[in-house]
């Protein structure tokens, strides 16, 4: 059952992150977004399917019976009377309100604002926000993680299809790299920043025993952050003046970067799924 809920967390994360960083991206560039329609309405309605799974998942872990997964009458008592099932009720409906705007073109502020308040509402019931008492600050440091996560992976997403593209449209793909320099940058330094007051939140309690699968996951998330994090400052500060000044192996080493990146990114986010899941201490 944990292999499947964290697979089921994980499309969730990757869908909704997906449409929040490719409208906030399109946003600033909607003349370039009209390939991307059928892309955003695929990752919308997975979002919700996604959701509705883990719901169910997390209604067997809550009762501690393995069987009631499949029992609508434990996800309803879920749903209706735990505070993680009000928080998904309302991001359910936040969900089936983006798959409607996704079926339409343009829209973006509409589509990014809509996700945004789906991962915002996702902090609710994280590991962080559950990890001590200022639950507040926990909460608002776990959405910023979320947001600048989601605008880091769902603009990879949107770079990486112009950057296989044939025939490369090199204007648009610099005007894309340009928009999504000017936000990359600052949403990274949050990113980190968040993504470190996380680990404390959720392991710096005196005295825990931490679980060893929890940490080795961690560990490699950072890894691979750190590495993406290595590309970016390639991509910003190597890659993008090159392909400005027309130099042949820019164009030839973008796709490969850009690639790298939104694979690390996949990695990161399967091994978010599984986080959380499974508890950071020791049982």
């Amino acid at each position: 059952m944990t292999l499947l809920y964290g697979v089921a967390r994980a499309l969730h994360f990757a869908s909704v992150m997906g449409v929040f960083g490719a409208t906030a991206l399109l946003f600033q560039r909607p003349e370039d977004g009209a390939v991307f329609r059928r892309l955003l309405a695929w990752a919308a309605w997975i979002a919700p399917v996604a959701a509705a799974t883990c719901l169910c998942f997390a209604a067997g872990e809550m009762t501690a019976d393995p069987s009631s997964v499949a029992d609508p009458a434990t996800v309803w008592v879920v749903a209706t009377s735990t505070i993680y099932g009000h928080v998904f009720v309302a991001r359910l409906a936040l969900l089936i309100g983006l798959g409607l705007l996704c079926s339409r073109e343009g829209l973006y502020l509409a589509k990014a604002s809509v996700s945004g308040a789906a991962l915002v509402l996702a902090s609710l019931t994280s590991h962080a926000a559950a990890s001590g008492e200022a639950f507040a600050l926990h909460a608002a440091v776990d959405a910023l993680h979320l947001l600048t996560a989601g605008f880091w992976f769902g603009g990879l997403l949107v770079l990486a299809r112009e950057t296989i593209a044939a025939p490369r449209d090199l204007p648009k793909l610099i005007g894309l790299l340009r928009a999504f320099s000017r936000w990359g940058a600052p949403s990274v330094a949050v990113l980190l920043a968040a993504g470190t007051a996380n680990s404390f939140f959720i392991l710096g309690p005196p005295g825990m025993q931490w679980a060893t699968g929890y940490v080795v996951l961690l560990a490699a998330k950072i890894v691979l952050a750190a590495i993406m994090v290595a590309l970016a400052l390639t991509n910003r500060f190597g890659v993008l003046p090159g392909l400005e000044r027309g130099d042949k192996e820019a164009g030839e080493t973008i796709p490969l970067t850009v690639i790298a990146e939104l694979s690390c990114a996949a990695m990161i986010l399967a091994i978010v799924g599984f986080l959380g899941v499974i508890s950071p201490m020791q049982m």
